[in-house]
């Protein structure tokens, strides 16, 4: 038990720094990343639901090479790391009369020992020995420091750290979809040059100062003739003075305050930059006293002196370009958090007047920013969604298997059934490894091609598109779902029959192994197919999810995907029977057959009650937005009362 306790402290110290880990700066960006890279962690480039789920796939692959490192600390030496001098320092081999242990499904023969969940091999059921896990205190604790940079690390792991948080931050869209953003928001034009003359009276000036309208004409009257490109200039002053006037000086209203503390920094920065902008300006432009420095055409000056002050000038208008680019990024970053959102402010009072066209201005340059549903192109994953339901529904569903059927199909394998919480725990290890893993491993797929704009719509995109797509996401699956099942075989069979360097014998273990279990991987594999090629369903409109009502949809896929699965099921099962066999066995016996069905009924079910609960969230979430906008539109439908005489 120590050594258990010593395992799972070493996790919590993997997960505790994890965070810290993943907050570090992976990528290097062009002259905007080096302006603000100081002044924004990765966690602030994104929601904070979007980091989490990006965090947590992060530290779930630390804590998978963690418990790698600690069953196989003897390899640590070969990975260029230290040498323990503690664990096992051999490669497992089972002793000579004992079978190869079998994981992730129900036992080949009846072996009366041979439980999933525990992992266990062939060994006398009179022996009792004390629970241990096999793995040394003193290896858990050392690799929990190495992991987290407490204790020397070696190259290849800090790598590996590196690229994974790298491939965790892409993921999430840090910080490309920030940037993205800003790009295309400095690719828009606020609009204020058809207004301009009525823009600079008192009753309509946007929350803008008089004095920056004033300035704004003045520094594009000096600067007409100086700078290369002076209508990008105006369109810069115009931003900076608009954006400066409504967040960074708080005339404009935002919500979710306690947030926006977190960007206070970045906000005196910007506002620092903003000021130094405006000296510059004010001093090169002669602001105040009704003239411009340096006027154009005012004689034959110094040929010298001209182009100095027009490389000044240059050099104003590239760090107005610059801020320019900065508050625009300040801009994406408050929509991305919800501190700007959508407002409906209406009143006749003149500064509410100023606020609500000051808002109207400000959402209309934002446009499918702050409305990115009814933006062009957009299309949610409903990757953290569905893959919630999956899981959630694989684990009941086997919870319940082990405690009706699953009774009768143990004693199909033991003469006499284990105990009802050897079964339960049994089959959930078995649904997870199955199951859950391939249908995690496809989701994030999906998810980051969808970021990437890399993923092609299985019910939209032509066969030859989406064919090879669906063929790499099944294997990645599969493969993930069988190297962690096999991982685990080869440990615990070392862990209850020895370890013995002998690579002949290692590669007939693996070899076994992947023959039982690689094959029962694919169900996994199949169903988180299917529920991707839903979820594209669903994107694309089909009209087998537009049926009324609406448990119709949901049903008529369900029993799709169980028949599907049920075919799977079966002919996995069959090929892992064909594997446990000698070569001179002729047929499968009574028990192998029936093993076959219940593992026919068991993927028909969990088939079933995954694809039909994810259509029925799909559905549901369509009918709750379709009523949202009725209840919208009747609300603007309805005349304004009259008022009160």
């Amino acid at each position: 038990m120590p050594n258990l306790v010593a395992l799972l402290f070493g996790a919590a110290i993997v997960l505790f720094y994890s965070y810290n880990r993943f907050n570090r700066v992976t990528y290097e960006g062009g002259r905007q990343m080096e302006r603000l890279v100081n002044l924004l962690s990765p966690d602030k480039l994104r929601a904070r639901r979007i980091v989490l789920h990006a965090y947590a796939f992060y530290a779930l692959i630390l804590l998978l090479i963690y418990f790698f490192l600690c069953a196989y600390a003897e390899l640590l030496p070969l990975l260029g790391g230290p040498d323990l001098a503690v664990g096992a320092s051999k490669l497992p081999v089972p002793s000579a009369d004992a079978p190869t242990a079998v994981i992730a499904g129900f036992a080949p023969s009846n072996d009366a020992a041979a439980i999933p969940w525990t992992l266990s091999s062939v060994v006398d059921p009179t022996a009792v020995r004390d629970f241990d896990i096999g793995i040394n205190a003193s290896v858990s604790l050392a690799i929990a420091l190495i992991m987290v940079g407490l204790a020397p690390t070696f190259p290849l792991l800090g790598n590996f750290e590196d690229w994974m948080r790298g491939a965790a931050h892409r993921l999430a869209g840090i910080p490309t979809h920030v940037i993205g953003a800003s790009e295309d928001l400095r690719r828009k034009d606020l609009g204020f040059s058809a207004a301009a003359d009525a823009a600079t009276s008192e009753k309509n000036r946007f929350l803008i100062p008089r004095s920056s309208w004033d300035r704004m004409a003045h520094y594009q009257a000096a600067a007409k003739d100086q700078v290369s490109e002076p209508e990008d200039f105006r369109l810069d002053l115009e931003l900076i003075f608009a954006v400066s006037a409504w967040i960074l000086d708080r005339k404009l209203k935002l919500a979710n305050a306690s947030v926006r503390e977190r960007f206070q920094q970045l906000e005196d920065a910007l506002h620092k930059r903003r000021d130094q902008l405006i000296v510059e300006l004010d001093d090169r432009s002669d602001y105040g006293s009704g003239g411009a420095k340096y006027a154009a055409g005012g004689g034959t000056g110094d040929a010298n002196l001209g182009e100095r002050k027009r490389a000044t000038w240059e050099r104003i208008a590239s760090d107005a370009d610059d801020l320019a680019d900065d508050l625009c990024i300040l801009l994406a970053l408050y929509v991305e958090h919800e501190i700007i959102v959508p407002s409906s402010m209406a009143s006749d009072e003149d500064t509410a007047h100023q606020q609500f066209a000051a808002r109207k201005k400000l959402e209309g340059f934002l446009g499918g920013l702050l409305h990115p549903h009814s933006a062009a192109g957009y299309r949610r994953s409903y990757a953290m969604t569905t893959s919630l339901w999956a899981l959630g529904v694989v684990l009941f569903v086997s919870l319940l298997w082990s405690l009706l059927p699953g009774r009768f199909e143990n004693e199909l394998v033991w003469d006499i059934p284990p105990n009802a919480y050897s079964r339960m725990l049994s089959c959930i290890f078995y649904a997870f490894n199955n199951y859950c893993i391939p249908m995690i491993v496809t989701l994030a797929l999906r998810d980051a091609g969808m970021q990437s704009r890399r993923w092609r719509n299985m019910r939209l995109a032509h066969w030859t598109l989406w064919l090879p797509q669906a063929v790499l996401v099944v294997f990645a699956s599969w493969a993930v779902a069988a190297v962690f099942v096999m991982g685990l075989q080869l440990w615990k069979t070392g862990f209850d029959t020895g370890w013995a360097a002998n690579g002949q014998n290692i590669w007939v273990i693996l070899r076994s192994s992947f023959e039982y279990n690689a094959p029962t991987a694919v169900r996994g594999a199949v169903l988180a197919l299917l529920v991707a090629f839903l979820l594209d369903a669903w994107l694309a409109r089909a009209l087998s999810l537009s049926l009324r009502p609406a448990y119709l949809s949901s049903l008529a896929w369900a029993l799709g995907s169980a028949v599907i699965m049920a075919l799977c099921g079966g002919l996995t099962r069959y090929l892992t029977s064909w594997s446990t066999k000698s070569a001179t066995t002729q047929s499968l016996n009574a028990i192998d057959r029936g093993l076959i069905v219940y593992s026919a009924l068991f993927s028909a079910l969990i088939g079933f009650f995954v694809v039909f609960c994810v259509t029925a969230v799909l559905l549901n979430q369509r009918s709750s937005s379709e009523r949202l906008r009725t209840a919208q539109a009747s609300g603007q439908a309805a005349p304004k009362p009259a008022p009160a005489e």
